[in-house]
């Protein structure tokens, strides 16, 4: 149970539900999870609260379970990334175990459309409706996967470089969208590490608010 509630945690960046709980254990009855979930409960290894994601991990598997707020930032590829902490849309909480470096800052972006949707970041496709965490950085290598600012809008494409400017690549099974160009002073916002998948599509208000209150 415990490994069940820590993968649930690192995969997505929040707790996972009783039913998927449930699925991931294998057994046919809630009731099971919630007896099990009691347990840990009253040996100290979780705390629990009301709504559908309430559990936090006090001692995960192995020992203790330290996380961290990331906040998600807005939409690509449309809109102005708002990097100022006054708008930030909402807070997930990750694992450090996948924050690194810990001295780096993080963000999470929501997907939105299909210009990506050949490309993986550590074995995980960026589709439509994923949130896709990025290290902030202004530098980035050839053949990483980038956030770019274009004409105030922001955008994720596979960076590639030739002499004196940069190509801005989609990975896509649309053939719609093409390549961009771009000089070599393009504002790089950030670099993919990380694909949660359809979390977006996953996660409420409701929950991420409640994650963060209870931090």
């Amino acid at each position: 149970m415990l490994r069940a509630i820590s993968y649930g945690i690192v995969r997505r960046g929040m707790a996972p539900t009783i039913e998927e709980l449930r699925k991931a254990l294998g057994v046919g009855s809630t009731n099971t999870v919630l007896r099990y979930l009691r347990e840990l409960e009253e040996e100290g290894h979780i705390e629990r609260w009301p709504g559908a994601r309430g559990i936090r991990l006090i001692k995960g598997v192995g020992g203790e379970l330290n996380t961290r707020p990331i906040p998600i930032v807005g939409t690509v590829p449309a809109g102005p990334l708002m990097l100022a902490e006054e708008n930030f849309e909402a807070w997930v909480r990750l694992q450090e175990t996948v924050l690194t470096p810990s001295t780096a800052h993080f963000f999470l972006l929501r997907v939105r459309g299909d210009s990506m949707n050949r490309a993986k970041v550590r074995g995980g496709r960026i589709e439509d409706g994923d949130l896709l965490l990025i290290r902030q950085q202004a530098q980035a290598e050839p053949g990483q996967i980038v956030v770019v600012v274009i004409d105030g809008e922001a955008t994720v494409k596979r960076l590639a470089a030739v002499p004196d400017y940069w190509v801005l690549k989609p990975e896509s099974t649309n053939r719609t969208h093409q390549p961009i160009v771009l000089n070599r002073e393009a504002i790089i916002q950030g670099v993919a590490c990380r694909v949660l998948k359809q979390a977006s599509n996953i996660l409420d208000y409701e929950d991420m608010e409640l994650t963060q209150t209870r931090g």
